[in-house]
């Protein structure tokens, strides 16, 4: 029986509401880094209700272009909504039609030719928006999560098959650590004050930094060859006798400087610019068609005090606009997770997740079930 089944059922109703709609607990966390605001975790279930509305925080709707967006194409519907208003009932000589009878006829036309075009934004958006998504999976998954893979089968492994040097072991972390730190000084534009940082956050020594400054290349990636190099010094001392498991070894050191280049690619090669500037031309072309022939449809309707069409009118052009114009700037803020964006990876959690999960593999060496401490004290 778990714990909520012996509970009485509103208690269990009561935790699941304050869960999913209390405004007391924040629907994200988030913390200030070095460099500014960052999200660290959110709580899925607050984003999934009305909740929604009042979030804000680590959210696009804190993004001032979106808004700046939105009020040019205010402006638009506005002046479009304008003339037709005040030639409502004006006639044309030529049509042999005032202006209303014209709009009545080619409103039908007007609504086809706006829903054409949302149709074809959304699906162009929802293609691009799958594709950066991916890459930003792709990022931390083969990216930050094999380097900190690696980080930890190193060190697992060789304290428990080849050495207890406690300056091993803290070389391995501190120079896995010192790769991820390095991606995000590098994206941030802050190289100039790697030694600062590094050695102040205990990653590198100012001896460690200065080795790095020498060459001054590629170090996020490079930095994986002093890995490489424990291990080489290990084998030259005999600690390493089997030759597969040196392999093993040196290919835990491949995986975390594969996957420093997994994140430099992605980060340097990024979806086709050509692609990338046809879709934001044909969103804004959209916004503004979508502007101007809802404000010609606006001013119509004001005329004919049509409140409801007025305010769906109106509505459209707040709601498509405003949604695909977010998702592009979400979309620009996923390509790069570590230029110092509020939706960055947090890089000091990912920092310290590293060191302390990598101590906590020594510590449960160091605390060992009875039987498995004693038959190995047998054996030595």
């Amino acid at each position: 029986m778990t714990s909520n089944e012996k509970k009485p059922l509103f208690s269990v109703i009561k935790d699941r509401w304050a869960e999913a709609y209390s405004c007391k607990t924040s629907h994200a966390t988030i913390e200030e880094g070095r460099v500014g605001a960052h999200i660290v975790d959110y709580e899925p279930v607050k984003l999934s209700t009305f909740r929604a509305f009042f979030a804000v925080s680590g959210t696009v709707l804190e993004d001032p272009v979106l808004f700046t967006e939105q009020l040019i194409l205010t402006v638009v519907f506005f002046l479009c909504a304008a003339p037709v208003y005040y030639s409502f009932n004006t006639k044309n000589e030529n049509a042999g039609m005032s202006v209303n009878h014209w709009l009545d006829s080619q409103e039908a036309k007007m609504r086809a030719f706006s829903t054409i075009m949302t149709t074809l934004a959304a699906f162009l958006l929802s293609f691009y928006t799958s594709i950066t998504v991916a890459r930003w999976w792709t990022i931390r998954t083969q990216g930050v999560g094999a380097i900190k893979a690696a980080a930890m089968e190193l060190e697992m492994f060789v304290h428990q098959l080849v050495t207890e040097d406690e300056q091993v072991l803290s070389a391995i972390r501190r120079y896995a650590r010192a790769s991820l730190a390095l991606i995000f000084l590098w994206r941030r534009g802050d190289m100039a004050n790697m030694k600062e940082d590094l050695t102040s956050r205990g990653i590198l020594l100012e001896e460690e930094c200065d080795k790095l400054l020498e060459f001054d290349h590629n170090l996020h990636e490079s930095i994986w060859m002093w890995e490489a190099a424990i291990i080489s010094m290990l084998h030259d001392e005999g600690k390493i006798k089997n030759p597969p498991f040196l392999c093993f070894l040196l290919s835990r050191v491949s995986q975390g400087r594969t996957g420093v280049q997994v994140i430099a690619t992605h980060l340097s090669v990024k979806v086709p610019m050509q692609y990338v500037h046809l879709l934001g031309f044909m969103v804004k072309v959209h916004n503004l068609v979508i502007a101007v022939l809802m404000g010609i449809l606006f001013g119509a309707a004001v005329r004919d005090a049509h409140v409801i069409i007025c305010c769906q009118l109106f509505g459209r052009t707040l709601v498509m606009p405003l949604l695909f114009n977010a998702i592009l700037l979400i979309n620009a803020e996923l390509s790069d997770p570590f230029d110092g964006g509020t939706a960055d990876f947090p890089g000091c959690k990912y920092d310290k997740a590293i060191e302390n999960d990598a101590k906590a593999n020594v510590s449960a060496a160091k605390n060992m079930p009875a039987f498995i401490a004693k038959r190995r004290t047998e054996k030595d």
